[in-house]
């Protein structure tokens, strides 16, 4: 039977029986639309444990979601998502925490050799050989009423995982992997994946600059940007788009006329929300701060040609690069044994910094890793 709840009474209620029941699990989905808006808008949410389901509307029912909360928070309940990067981080949005513990199907499948970011309908497939009707699928979930066919679709999301999770759980136990894929758990409840630092914001923007004057006056718009768009619940494009932010960084310096006629061409929010003059000031002050002479500017011109390094490497020597390619080949061999995708065991970046630096206390001879490469690595350090 669908339960849908839209009274506080209602939740208060679930939320204590749901508590009472003592899950070891508690399979959670949401719905939401992120079209305009910085932060993604919250119109459903789905919750199953072994014992009940229920979906709760805190647009049509104006809930609080406090009680809610309390499922969240304890630390006796997993909770499941598939692929629950965006589903944390409304969560976050929300209570500004992020449940604990956590784990992700989509994740697991991995490490159990179903490839990179295997969909949720061949998850469902594959373990229960259930084929998903996906005509719900692009619902604009935020209006009201949603029929039986919208809210059925919604639950049988958690309804499936809820299914699948043992199985998926006790595959991994059997093949000795559960514990592998603890760190990537531990990393989705990290903060930091999901609130972007203002000052990095302007890594974000592809480009080809190299002038380190230019590339400070960007990291500034970008992070004045960046505030901006949380603080206004805007998207960052929205607000002002890459373009003119990249166009402006390498100009000469302009007057407010000339920067507002620049803006004026892509009707950005920033002109309708009455943020323009604000946005100068910036941009006056990251012109200044380049011309001038004293420590502050020095400091930025030494972070932004280190940033320039890790973005523009120097070529590796030939023994580094003979490193990288044994190291390749035995990740890559290594993968192929295990059935699993190479870069679960070892990244771009984590193969080119022990290519470099080949230390014990590497990441690539830490946990679970360890176990599995050090006898093959072992040649190097």
């Amino acid at each position: 039977m669908l339960t849908v709840i839209n009274s506080q009474q209602k939740l208060e209620e679930f939320c204590t029986a749901f508590l009472n029941d003592s899950p070891q699990f508690a399979c959670l989905d949401t719905e939401f639309i992120r079209q305009t808006t910085y932060w993604p808008q919250l119109a459903l949410i789905q919750i199953a444990s072994p014992f009940r389901a229920c979906i709760i509307d805190p647009v049509g029912g104006h809930l609080s979601l406090e009680p809610f909360l309390r499922i969240l928070r304890h630390p006796g309940i997993t909770k499941v998502l598939h692929s629950g990067r965006q589903d944390i981080e409304i969560f976050l949005s929300l209570f500004q925490e992020i449940p604990s513990p956590v784990f992700d199907t989509q994740i697991a499948a991995a490490f159990l050799g179903l490839g990179d970011g295997v969909g949720y309908d061949k998850l469902v497939n594959h373990f229960l050989n259930i084929s998903i009707d996906k005509t719900s699928q692009h619902t604009n979930w935020l209006k009201r009423p949603l029929s039986n066919v919208q809210l059925n679709y919604a639950m049988d999301d958690v309804l499936h995982l809820r299914a699948i999770y043992p199985i998926i759980r006790e595959q991994l136990e059997k093949k000795g992997r559960l514990d592998w894929t603890q760190e990537s758990f531990t990393a989705l409840m990290n903060k930091d994946m999901y609130l972007i630092d203002t000052d990095k914001a302007w890594l974000k923007i592809k480009h080809q600059i190299r002038k380190w004057e230019a590339l400070s006056i960007l990291r500034d718009l970008c992070a004045w940007r960046e505030e901006k768009a949380r603080h206004h619940n805007l998207t960052r494009v929205s607000l002002i788009e890459d373009k003119s932010l990249l166009d402006l960084c390498q100009m000469p310096f302009l007057s407010f006329d000339e920067v507002l006629e620049k803006i004026n061409l892509h009707r950005q929010s920033i002109i309708s929300k009455n943020l323009i003059k604000e946005f100068y000031l910036c941009y006056t002050q990251a012109h200044r701060l380049t011309e001038s002479k004293e420590k502050p500017t020095e400091i930025r011109q030494q972070e932004i040609k280190q940033a320039l390094k890790k973005m523009h490497p120097k070529p590796s020597s030939e023994a580094v690069k003979d490193r990288l390619k044994n190291i390749r080949d035995i990740i890559n061999s290594l993968a192929s044994e295990l059935e699993i995708s190479a870069y679960l065991i070892a990244g771009k970046s984590d193969i080119e910094s022990f290519a470099n630096n080949p230390t014990v206390d590497h990441k690539l001879l830490q946990g679970w890793r360890r176990e599995i490469l050090k006898d093959r690595l072992k040649f190097l350090v």
